[in-house]
């Protein structure tokens, strides 16, 4: 897969067309989240599969598309970036991430997307105690897999949390 600005366009159509009709904080439409994450992702440096699976990040927990889908037209390593960012299913947020983060923990480049994807949550102004509370269980189950090139990114969600915490 050729990774480039027609190839990131093609993904933003893609996640827009798939989220025409959810909002974002019951206000702007969806596509403002998928940029606020591509937008973290560039300004950490990060490009090519990470920009596509950026846009594509909630595509199989929120729409009718499938990973078969964003297998055949973004590639598999696209597809399972996103696959392992995707909610399980449960009867509530704990159970649900219980059984998700050991699958994003699984793929190092799911895990930066996923820190993305919360730091954009968090700058939209949303969810930021929610996220402080379950921090802990988030970092200790992803944490450890983590490239060393998303470091800068885990001191900024602290930042962001304002937490103090020591590794």
């Amino acid at each position: 897969m050729i990774y480039n600005e027609k190839t990131y366009r093609e993904a933003r159509m893609v996640a827009v067309r798939a989220h025409s009709s959810q909002t974002y904080d019951e206000v702007f439409p969806y596509e403002k989240h998928l940029d606020d994450v591509v937008d973290v992702l560039k300004r950490f440096g990060y490009s090519g599969k990470y920009i596509i699976a950026g846009y594509l990040h909630d595509i199989l927990e929120d729409t009718g598309l499938s990973y078969n889908d964003v297998k055949r037209h973004f590639g598999e390593e696209i597809a399972e970036m996103v696959y392992c960012v995707t909610d399980e299913l449960g009867r509530n947020r704990k159970e649900k991430k219980v059984k998700t983060l050991p699958k994003t923990a699984s793929n190092p480049d799911a895990i930066i997307l996923k820190l993305a994807d919360r730091i954009a949550n968090i700058e939209h102004g949303g969810k930021i105690d929610m996220y402080a509370k379950e921090y802990e269980e988030f970092k200790g189950s992803l944490y450890l897999g983590t490239p060393v090139s998303a470091n800068k990114l885990w001191s900024y969600l602290e930042s962001l949390l304002k937490l103090n915490l020591v590794d």
